[in-house]
């Protein structure tokens, strides 16, 4: 083997070397990128995920809408006013002790109705609401107290995280 030849395989040696780092670096960056692509794409808005939740405290029996004691059929929209308590919300949702925080937390409000305590008016939280309002969504429903049936709004308050 001659110099020349010692040469330029010690030559071509580094040009791989340096390619491969190179190829590994672009490679990386590309994974990188889809990764990052892929979570935007998958990402649920904040506000969409508390539109699909809000949904069970006004459609759901088992937590305020109004169902016929006759037949069962449930009222979408149609909120008793006898079910509106803090027990029943907790019942209908609740978040971890622990994490639960780092959920969405809400405090409602049904305007006209929200029960009283001690003489001050208090809206219902869930277990880990703090007060933190990130945003704010109004339903318009109907209260049904005894056989009555009124409009009112149900204002919801929402915390993202505290």
């Amino acid at each position: 083997m001659s110099e020349s030849d010692i040469f330029d395989f010690t030559r071509k040696q580094i040009f791989w070397m340096i390619i491969g780092v190179v190829a590994i670096i672009v490679l990386l960056s590309l994974v990188f990128m889809l990764r990052s692509y892929q979570k935007e794409l998958v990402e649920v808005p904040d506000e969409l995920q508390a539109e699909l939740i809000i949904l069970r405290f006004v459609n759901n029996p088992d937590c305020f809408a109004y169902q016929d004691a006759n037949n069962g059929r449930a009222f979408p929209g149609v909120i008793d006013v006898s079910k509106f308590t803090q027990e029943r919300l907790d019942k209908c949702y609740a978040t971890e002790k622990e994490k639960g925080f780092k959920d969405l937390n809400f405090g409602l409000d049904l305007e006209g109705y929200t029960p009283a305590l001690d003489g001050k008016q208090k809206i219902l939280m869930t277990n880990n609401y703090f007060n933190v309002v990130d945003f704010t969504v109004y339903k318009n429903v109907l209260v049904r107290s005894g056989d009555l049936m009124q409009p009112t709004r149900l204002v919801i308050y929402v915390q993202v995280t505290t």
